[in-house]
């Protein structure tokens, strides 16, 4: 298996969460929930990351029960 690098960037004045995964490449989104949108690979359709916007008015970390992630499959996040 190929490992991957994981990248958090929490954006304060947009109060955006982004989640990167593996190297850059142009990605499209998609919107999988109001505000949190899904990046794929323009080429390969892999999963490169998640953009939450309004992070912390979701509730922030205080509501995220977890984020699990399990490279190369995919991420999982849920609110409590």
């Amino acid at each position: 298996m190929t490992q991957k690098t994981l990248e958090l960037y929490y954006d304060n004045e947009a109060d955006i969460l982004e989640i990167f995964i593996g190297e850059p490449s142009p990605s499209y989104f998609d919107e999988i929930e109001d505000d949190i949108f899904e990046a794929h690979d323009e080429i390969t359709g892999e999963l490169k990351g998640y953009k939450i916007f309004s992070f912390l008015k979701r509730g922030g970390f205080k509501k995220v029960r977890g984020i699990k992630i399990s490279l190369p499959a995919g991420v999982d996040i849920k609110s409590i």
